[in-house]
């Protein structure tokens, strides 16, 4: 039988996205599934459905669908760990430069980084207090493309104990107000 740490995920994503969503790695229940989130104790799903981004609440089987609405998820780090306390500083490197490489190729308007440890590592902020939700101008652009927004939430973990499930779903609707806001919305355009 095949380890979890030898099951890696698919990172679903297209040119164009919405927003794609960036976790720090998979987790034991997620690997051994064989999909994102896949934890029951994971807020992610009730999350996107709470805050008015999916018109129901999807499963992790069916996170290839959420590409028609312009959503993709990928992490930061690929290798499957029982925590992402077990991942070394070459593991946050290498993720790091493919995480560039994948948004400079696909040109996500928005990045909504699940956990401040994705996006600390992500764009090299290593210091210093990480406000949630919107941050100031793009990243990752290239000379012929300004970048992408950046949304941080709280990690959507069940292990996450430093935010309140309130305050972890809440950020959901912030991030789904973002998106009004800027006309991108899929369930607001799609009408």
């Amino acid at each position: 039988m095949e380890k979890f740490t030898e099951r890696w995920l698919p990172t679903y994503v297209k040119r164009d996205l919405v927003v794609l969503f960036c976790g720090i790695n998979p987790g034991r229940i997620s690997a051994t599934a064989g999909y994102h989130y896949a934890n029951p104790a994971n807020l992610f799903w009730r999350g996107l459905y709470a805050g008015g981004l999916t018109p129901r609440q999807f499963r992790p089987e069916e996170t290839a669908q959420l590409l028609e609405l312009g959503y993709g998820i990928t992490d930061l780090v690929a290798r499957p760990t029982l925590s992402s306390g077990d991942l070394h500083k070459t593991d946050f490197a290498q993720g790091a430069a493919d995480f560039v490489q994948l948004v400079q190729t696909y040109r996500p308007r928005l990045i909504c980084f699940n956990g401040i440890t994705a996006f600390r590592h992500a764009t090299g902020t290593k210091r210093g207090t990480v406000t949630l939700g919107l941050q100031t101008g793009t990243y990752f652009g290239t000379e012929e493309w300004p970048g992408s927004f950046v949304f941080v939430i709280p990690s959507t973990s069940g292990a996450n104990a430093a935010y309140t499930r309130e305050q972890r779903l809440a950020m959901f609707q912030s991030l789904s107000d973002v998106l009004r806001e800027k006309g991108w919305h899929p369930l607001q355009t799609k009408k």
